[in-house]
């Protein structure tokens, strides 16, 4: 059974999910949502899960029910936000799941808190570095497009990427939800449809959420302020042999903004984005799994098969950040969409027990 309470945190009033019991010396699991939907996005896990394992699944900074304080926000400040909600938990160390954003910022936990948690599970997400064909991290760092589009579209928004319908809007310059010419297109799969996977009640539930004006700032802020852009420059003199340039909001807008559109820009595609240069150096040291969709890890699945289980992801600096700061690194695939908890419950749930009991 699903329960559901508000938790008072140093800094936040934290929406929670919570099932299942107690379980004296067994570490809890914290689930962490992604953009752009709240803690229910784990309804198929903690219903599938909760008999096994007590399990926390909140509302992150912005989204749901959670408390929308409109500050700046940092990488750092969204680790605290965990800790901070582990503290008033009384939970000295967890095992964290993280997809999408949730899995940005369990790794940023993981890396700079390790010894607060035993295992670290990522879902369709990234650590470190962005990647090139992710077109809305640089839409958002264009002021104010996404205001001005959320403002107009956010309930559209929610029923074209959950419920499939068509959108008023059209790609870039305006958005990155809509292909144009020179995009890469949809990352769904042939066949791909979201009736198989969410419900009118489902569609309604982010629908609503997403609403809130909280929402649309927190969202942005994600994107805009916490996931700085740096080019890494080999440089032999650099701890590490590197060193990192910064690209201001300024500088990646105007790349949104090309005369031709983005695609056309000169440095599109060609440099992969840093946007945890002061995390370069740390590792979490602890079991690390990875479950990728082909949206995120196209290269694995280039047969149209699932790839091989513990396929270590190498190639460009986005795979490559894995191994780099996850020594204990084990993976497996999705063959479905970016939303993979989602629309592929059964493996989820299965891959995740798995892990969680140290099977895998």
């Amino acid at each position: 059974m699903v329960k559901t309470r508000t938790v008072q945190t140093r800094s936040l009033n934290v929406h929670l999910r919570e099932a299942g019991e107690d379980r004296p010396g067994d570490d809890p699991v914290i689930l962490l949502h992604g953009f752009p939907q709240t803690s229910y996005m784990w309804r198929h896990q903690m219903e599938a899960l909760g008999d096994r394992f007590k399990i926390y699944a909140p509302d992150t900074r912005g989204y749901g029910g959670t408390d929308k304080p409109r500050v700046r926000l940092d990488r750092s400040l969204l680790a605290r936000d965990l800790i901070d909600l582990m503290d008033a938990l009384e939970i000295e160390r967890a095992r964290l799941v993280g997809h999408d954003w949730g899995g940005v910022i369990a790794s940023a936990a993981a890396l700079k808190y390790p010894d607060r948690f035993s295992r670290l599970g990522l879902i369709d997400t990234l650590v470190s570095v962005w990647i090139t064909w992710g077109i809305h991290g640089y839409w958002f760092k264009a002021e104010p497009d996404a205001e001005e589009f959320f403002e107009s579209h956010h309930r559209a928004f929610i029923r074209s990427t959950f419920a499939g319908e068509a959108t008023p809007y059209g790609g870039p310059p305006e958005s990155p939800w809509a292909a144009v010419e020179g995009s890469e297109g949809s990352a769904a799969l042939d066949g791909w449809d979201p009736k198989q996977f969410w419900t009118l009640e489902d569609v309604r539930h982010y629908e609503e959420s997403f609403a809130n004006p909280g929402s649309w700032f927190h969202a942005i802020e994600y994107y805009r302020h916490c996931l700085p852009f740096h080019v890494s420059i080999p440089d032999a003199e650099a701890e590490g042999g590197v060193r990192f340039e910064f690209r201001s909001n300024r500088e990646i807008a105007s790349m949104w903004h090309h005369p031709d559109l983005i695609f056309a820009h000169p440095d599109w595609a060609k440099e992969f984005m840093v946007f945890a240069p002061e995390d370069w150096h740390l590792r979490f040291e602890g079991p690390t799994f990875y479950l990728f969709s082909p949206f995120l890890m196209p290269q694995a699945f280039e047969n149209g098969e699932l790839p091989p289980d513990d396929y270590i992801p190498s190639g460009n600096p986005y795979a490559d950040s894995f191994p780099h700061h996850f020594p204990d690194l084990r993976t497996r695939g999705a063959q479905c969409g970016h939303f993979i908890p989602e629309e592929d419950p059964v493996r989820t749930n299965e891959l995740l027990a798995q892990f969680l009991t140290g099977e895998i």
